[in-house]
């Protein structure tokens, strides 16, 4: 996930398998219990892909579990570094910071998955006519930068499909994706795939995606907290995620339910926007679905692991039995 600005969004500019639909859970009777607070860095700004988090909200999954959420939102770097001091109690990050983080011994945990697909794209206009990871050779592409999940993700698609980086023009084009688009200034860009290629279909233009997804494993935006709020307070940590868990399902299970709680507590995501709101969720949802909702794989983390020291993102290995635990996992 990347920084969302509804001001830019709105100006110019995280095959799955499916789940079986059930009827949304009826909101849950307050609890006159104390709730213990517990700060969530959530990464960036608030935005419509943050649905599950308001519907559990809405409907007292996280009260039920007795916990209050108070949000930190930030960049996902202030997650690993406040969650690794114990300044944090959960964090919001990609798989790719949790091996970043423990092969520097900071101690994070990834403990329930939300996004399980890496939603990273390169999206070109469709009259580039370029559909293959190969057909980026000679061209120009621009990047947001050379850091983050964007960064990974790129560098992960070249290593899986052996293309050389000296191979492909890459331009760093900071956020402007769609406008370099539009304009023709980069063959092709890479996105998040649940915004930008939202951004440019919305305005009638025809687009192409290489899902990076589809090449590279990667482990996608999920709950990380750290080793010690695992060993002393194993129930919140377990509580947090099955309440997050159940808000996924939910605006799966009733996007359009979850849009209107949504708005009730992210109002900037209605009125003129809503149209975008709904297209930005709709092409968020099919990245949440997993076959055990929550659950990341062990080959997946160590195809990552072995990635990441080839291309010296991190240089020790590390223990990705470590790294993960779906035992929190409903």
């Amino acid at each position: 996930m990347k920084r969302f600005s509804f001001a830019a969004i709105f100006s110019s500019a995280i095959a799955l398998l499916s789940m079986s639909a059930c009827a949304p859970a009826a909101p849950l009777p307050p609890t006159n219990a104390p709730l213990t607070e517990v700060s969530v860095v959530m990464g960036y700004l608030p935005n419509v892909q943050y649905a599950p988090f308001y519907v559990a909200e809405e409907k007292g999954y996280f009260a039920q579990e007795g916990i209050k959420v108070n949000y930190n939102w930030g960049f996902e770097f202030d997650g690993v570094k406040l969650v690794g001091a114990n300044q944090a109690d959960f964090a919001i990050v990609t798989g790719d910071q949790i091996l970043q983080a423990r092969s520097q011994d900071v101690p994070l945990v990834y403990i329930g998955n939300w996004f399980n697909a890496f939603p990273i794209s390169v999206t070109s206009l469709a009259d580039k006519n370029i559909k293959t990871p190969q057909d980026l050779i000679g061209k120009k592409v621009g990047l947001p930068g050379l850091f983050g999940a964007s960064y990974t993700a790129w560098r992960a698609l070249l290593y899986t499909q052996k293309i050389n980086e000296q191979q492909v023009n890459v331009q760093n084009i900071g956020f402007t994706q769609v406008q370099a688009l539009s304009q023709g200034t980069v063959d092709a860009a890479v996105t998040y795939s649940n915004n930008e290629p939202v951004q440019l279909e919305l305005a009638g233009k025809r687009v192409n995606q290489i899902n990076t997804w589809e090449y590279a494993k990667l482990v996608g935006n999920g709950v990380a907290t750290n080793e010690a709020t695992l060993k002393n307070r194993p129930q919140l940590a377990k509580g947090f995620v099955r309440a997050l868990l159940r808000g996924v399902q939910d605006t799966i299970n009733n996007p359009d339910e979850a849009m209107q709680i949504t708005v009730k507590h992210l109002p900037e995501a209605g009125g003129e926007n809503l149209a975008t709101s709904r297209a930005i969720l709709s092409a968020s949802i099919p990245l949440w679905k997993n076959s055990r909702l929550g659950e990341t794989r062990l080959a997946d983390w160590q195809a990552m692991e072995q990635f990441m020291r080839d291309a010296n993102f991190i240089s020790t290995s590390v223990d990705v039995k470590q790294a993960f635990t779906n035992d929190l996992i409903p």
